[in-house]
Formats: C-alpha cells, structure tokens, sequence
C-alpha cells in the first residue's frame, strides 16, 4: 500500500477533531519517516465521540467523494433543560417540565424522512469568512438558512425515566450528511414543547466505515499499520471500480482518457488494486477527474 490512505480513529471526547489531526501527523510523520500531509474528513464536536476519518496525503483527494455519504449516530436527548449550543457544554436558557413516553414515540417518527434544519449557531459554519461559534460567542446576531437533511431512521435504543416521564432517551439515528443531531434532538424536544439537548453522541459509522474499524489514539499510536485503510476498500462500496491495462493507464495518466462501454457517471480506476484515478464520463470518454499518482 502507498502513503497516500485513510486512517479511521475512534475519537474520545477529551480530543478535538484538531488535536487528532495533529497527533496523528506526528505519528506518521516519525512513521514513514517524511512529512504527511492530513485532514479529516466530517468535523466531530469536542463532546462527540467515535469515527473520525483521515485522508493522509493524496488521499485527502476524496474528501469530495466520502462526506456526502450517509453517517450514523447513538446519542442520548436529554429533556428539561435546553442550552444555546444545543448540547451540554453550553450555558442553560431556559426549562420545562418533562415529556411523556407516548409524546417522546410520537414526535421521533415525525423527523424520519426529508425535513427542514438550521444549524446551530455554535457551528463551523462561514459566515462572510468567519465560523459561526466565533461570530456566537462575540455575541454577533445572525441567522443561518434552512438545509434540507433526510433522517432514514430513529430508533429508540433505550429510556431513562422518572415515573411515567422521560427524562431522557438514547437514540440511534440514521442520516444524511449535513445532519446537526443537536439540531435533531432539540427540534425532536421543542416539537412536543418541552426542553431539551443533547448530551452525548457516538458516530458510529461513516462512508461505511464503523467504530469497529476505528482504533483509538492510545491503540494507533501503538500500532499505526494497524489502522491503515486502503482507499479503494471505502470507494468500492461507493462506485465501481475498473482495472486498468499498462496501455488504459497511460491513456488516463496523460489525460486523453478511454473508451468503455459503461453509463457511470464516475469509476475508480485501479492497477494492481492501488486507486490511481478517478474518472469522470465526458461524452463517452473517462477522464481523471481525481489523480492519486501526482
């Protein structure tokens, strides 16, 4: 396997998605003896815990192709209190009395399918250049727009009760990428006009790689080989793959493309079951739309 790879880590809540980025780096970097280049593919909040996946030098390059896959989540909802950054680091804003089970039933099976979102506010999000949790802690006003997300699924993994109240739930979501579960879980409690937030998420799976793939930094520090993913293992499950000929391979690596007769849209071009390209149909022709040669 080349440098260019991914590398899933199994985040704790005491690491950043930043502080994973730069440890791992160090690791690699020591590791193959030659600076990496790194970046992580799906931010997850300091509170949230599980898979963050990296892309490791040319890797990187499938950003575009991996973070618009589906993504999946166990968090507990949390009722009676809602906070401003919508989970429980934040300050508390108001709260309420707590909802029953058969009105916590009800308002899940309303948020499957396409619905409406806002972001929080205490997001990563660009406002005119700037991140919207900077803008929010300055106090700046603002308003962010409505995306469209879709919720394929909520299932209620477990209750904590007081009585015959929730006082929270833990669930299993599975989304769309762009999906805020802090977003989710407030609007889930504000639906049945109770309080709530969010706190404690585990991403369990991403671009079809789950937890079970992810080591923790204690575990990769370790044994980095270990945790090293090839990239056309992840891109396989997302389009079909093509191996290429000596004379195929020269054709795309120079950019005059080839001729197949297929209707994808893209293709993962291999030799020796390394991805080289990705390949884009332009009227008939597959040319590289991404290189992981150079």
């Amino acid at each position: 396997m080349s440098n260019n790879l991914l590398v899933a880590i199994n985040k704790s809540s005491d690491w950043t998605s930043s502080d994973v980025v730069i440890k791992v780096r160090n690791v690699l970097s020591k590791y193959f003896n030659e600076k990496v280049k790194i970046g992580h593919m799906g931010t997850l909040d300091p509170l949230a815990q599980g898979v963050l996946l990296l892309g490791i030098n040319k890797a990187t390059r499938l950003f575009d192709y991996l973070l618009s896959k589906d993504k999946e989540y166990i968090g507990t909802l949390t009722f009676g209190t809602s906070t401003d950054t919508l989970d429980s680091q934040g300050q508390v804003l108001s709260t309420s009395e707590l909802p029953s089970i058969d009105e916590v039933e009800l308002a899940i099976t309303n948020f499957i399918g396409q619905i409406d979102q806002v972001p929080p506010k205490f997001s990563a999000i660009k406002i005119n250049g700037k991140k919207a949790y900077d803008l929010a802690r300055s106090g700046v006003e603002f308003e962010l727009k409505t995306r469209k997300v879709n919720i394929y699924n909520i299932q209620i993994v477990d209750m904590n009760l007081d009585d015959k109240k929730v006082k929270s739930a833990t669930l299993k979501v599975k989304c769309s990428s762009g999906t805020y579960i802090r977003t989710l879980f407030y609007d889930i409690a504000k639906s049945i006009q109770v309080d709530g937030h969010m706190s404690s998420l585990l991403r369990t799976n991403l671009a079809n790689i789950s937890i079970d793939m992810a080591g923790t930094i204690e575990e990769f520090i370790n044994d980095p080989k270990k945790y090293f993913i090839n990239p056309i293992d992840v891109i396989k499950n997302i389009m079909n793959v093509y191996e290429l000929n000596d004379n195929e391979y020269y054709d795309v690596a120079r950019g005059v493309g080839i001729i197949l007769e297929n209707d994808d849209e893209l293709l993962a071009f291999t030799k020796n079951n390394e991805l080289k390209f990705i390949a884009k149909n332009i009227n008939g022709i597959y040319k590289s739309q991404a290189n992981f040669e150079w």
